[in-house]
């Protein structure tokens, strides 16, 4: 394996960790885009039956560093391979997980310590697990860099139903070939085939772009994008197809899925939440016409309309729809993620950094019905130029160039500005002023040499994440003794921060002076275990922090920083778990977020007159917020949807 490493040696030049050597005959190099600008590189090295991969890229300063080795027999299927973490110095560690085939048995071992891992990556605090299983039939062991997505995308093509078995594990995985085309690639026609790759647990296929010999050219939409060198110039094509195609399969599953009312809705006799008074209304009857509210009242007062559809709510309880205020779309969103929000119960989200194409197609299509998901408010991102620029391409050097990134989101109907952490802070003036001008908020991170107070006193409506209420004290571990993030400071910082200290006690009283909103996504910093005492370090001083904020009166909106709404319920949880009342928890989730949209003539209660937005839950929120996870009918404008069918048909079943 000598003259083997020294091939791969060979082929890191191209890659952020550098290498000063000519790159070999038989070395394939896959620049890494992160829209349009470059972020690493992927190299594929072959040498024989044998192949090294490397995928090293930055992401914001963190980012895969992962290499993959792969020993393939003569009829091209893999029968040794693993995957190691790459290291700052570029040496690979030992292998986080192997696999090999011997006779009709395979065996995987994971569990190693081998550095620094991406996709996949190390398995911290236990020794290695070996397992093995009997081969029968097609077996394939996935590796997590992408260009194995083209060998098993080239094995499934090669089985009789196109489909395998996938370990560990006993589910199977299925291609289908969506679309072939041609594109010019230097001087040459190539052809190219988008594989679909159907995973064993359902949700959206993962897509890889493969040659005529099935060799991975690019990957599919994400943020961060591998294409041959020299094919950069077939991507604004590439993607174009792959939209079109994940639009129509979204829309066949709206059709699918969604149930037309017939005549009038009736909710009978449920324990309703009067969100804007905060307290149960118990026996009260909703009457939905269209996507409207025709009626609340007294079951015994209301009559039932002729020919309606009526659900019995006795002893359950009958809400507002709920608002995920911190979301992020991506192209798969449409038909996984936006399934997943509705079926928790959440009815209206506010995305806050997604592909501008991407976001405003899936928001016009989900608003007028044919894509299941929640009412979706814009928000538009705006980031400035730097290795560590987030990913978009809306990068702001300028006075001139802010005031143009703001009035294109305005229209576009975007209704807010975030800014990012590389915004200069010599622009935030001119951004917070041309938004207002415009009607519309100003929230963001808190660009890296700006203060929470200096980010509020120059024009931020909303701080995105509470870790920055931490980091704000410690400005210069931000960039000493390494150049670090906002949330790897407030790591550091909270677990020993007093949150009842004079110096935070005075942010505050800016915070509720200012009225500024504080979107905590709270669930990130303190964890699942938080409810039981075991959550990440600093998780009770992010209690307090919730507590304080609420008891002084800041603004304060639900949000997850996902795009499933997978830790909705569970933010709502720690509010209840932090001190806050459950029936002000579910003030904060419906009427409290419309209100900091403007939006609460329209939604975020039930009262005659207002878009239909409810969901029926199977217990008693207003006591324990956890029932919310209990959620049996979900209604958007109108159209009713079982969260049961929703799950279902993401998983694929």
């Amino acid at each position: 394996m000598t003259a083997f490493r020294s091939l791969v040696a060979a082929a890191l030049s191209s890659l952020p960790v550098a290498i000063p050597v000519a790159a070999a005959q038989d070395t394939t190099h896959y620049p890494v885009f992160n829209h349009g600008r470059p972020a690493g590189g992927m190299v594929v090295v072959r040498d024989g039956g044998s192949v090294v991969v490397r995928y090293i890229y930055t992401d914001r300063n963190r980012g895969g560093r992962v290499e993959a080795r792969y020993r393939f027999n003569s009829s091209g299927d893999v029968i040794a391979a693993d995957q190691r973490g790459i290291g700052a110095d570029g040496v690979a560690g030992e292998p986080l997980i192997a696999y090999e085939v011997t006779g009709d048995s395979a065996r995987w071992t994971s569990g190693g310590r081998g550095g620094t891992g991406g996709r996949g990556g190390p398995n911290p605090g236990r020794g290695p697990v070996s397992t093995a299983v009997k081969l029968e039939g097609g077996t394939y062991f996935r590796l997590g860099v992408p260009w194995d997505d083209a060998v098993l995308a080239r094995y499934l093509l090669r089985q009789p139903d196109r489909s395998a078995r996938i370990i560990p594990g006993s589910g199977r995985a299925r291609v289908e070939i969506v679309a072939d085309t041609f594109v010019t690639v230097g001087r040459s026609r190539e052809r190219l085939r988008l594989a679909m790759l159907h995973g064993p647990a359902g949700g959206a296929p993962s897509g890889v772009w493969i040659d005529a010999r099935g060799e991975f050219f690019a990957g599919d939409v994400e943020w961060f994008i591998p294409v041959r060198r020299g094919g950069e110039g077939a991507m604004p094509v590439l993607r174009a197809i792959e939209i079109a195609w994940r639009n129509r399969q979204a829309e066949a599953l709206a059709q699918r899925l969604t149930k037309p009312a017939v005549g009038p809705i009736v909710i009978r006799n449920g324990d309703v939440f009067d969100a804007e008074r905060g307290v149960m209304m118990p026996r009260t009857t909703v009457v939905i016409r269209g996507d409207r509210i025709e009626a609340v009242g007294p079951a015994d007062a209301v009559a039932v309309p002729a020919g309606a559809t009526v659900i019995d709510a006795t002893g359950k309880a009958v809400l507002p729809g709920l608002w995920d205020m911190h979301t992020h779309f991506q192209l798969t969103s449409q038909s996984t993620g936006t399934l997943l929000q509705l079926a928790t119960g959440i009815t209206t989200i506010r995305d806050l950094a997604a592909d501008t194409d991407v976001a405003v197609s899936i928001r016009d299509r989900v608003n007028a019905g044919r894509v299941i998901g929640p009412r979706t408010i814009l928000a538009g991102f705006i980031e400035g130029p730097g290795a560590w620029a987030g990913p978009s391409d809306v990068l702001a050097r300028t006075e001139d160039e802010a005031r143009r990134f703001v009035a294109m989101y305005d229209s576009l109907g975007y209704r807010q500005i975030k800014l990012y952490n590389l915004t200069h802070p010599d622009l935030v003036p001119t951004i917070a002023e041309e938004a207002h001008r415009r009607g519309m908020i100003l929230s963001g991170h808190v660009p890296r040499g700006m203060s929470v107070p200096a980010a509020v006193n120059l024009g931020f409506d909303e701080i995105n994440h509470a870790a920055f209420l931490f980091s704000n004290f410690y400005q210069d571990s931000l960039y000493w003794p390494t150049m670090r993030a906002y949330s790897a400071v407030a790591s550091v910082v909270a677990p020993n921060f007093d949150v009842d200290s004079p110096p935070m006690t005075s942010l505050i009283d800016l915070l509720k002076a200012k009225r500024t909103v504080i979107d905590g996504t709270f669930n990130l910093w303190m964890g699942a275990g938080a409810l039981t005492g075991q959550g990440n370090p600093g998780a009770a001083q992010y209690a307090r922090l919730l507590k304080r904020l609420y008891d002084a009166g800041v603004p304060i909106v639900a949000g997850t920083d996902n795009n499933s709404g997978s830790t909705f319920i569970l933010e709502l949880e720690l509010y209840q778990h932090s001190g806050i009342p459950a029936p002000a928890v579910l003030q904060i989730a419906t009427i409290n977020a419309a209100r900091v949209m403007k939006d609460d003539r329209e939604y975020g209660s039930i009262a005659v007159g207002k878009v239909a937005d409810i969901i029926v839950v199977d217990g008693q929120p207003f006591e324990r917020v956890s029932d919310l996870r209990k959620v049996q009918q979900v209604m958007r404008a109108g159209r009713l949807y079982e969260p049961q069918a929703l799950r279902a048909a993401v998983a694929g079943r």
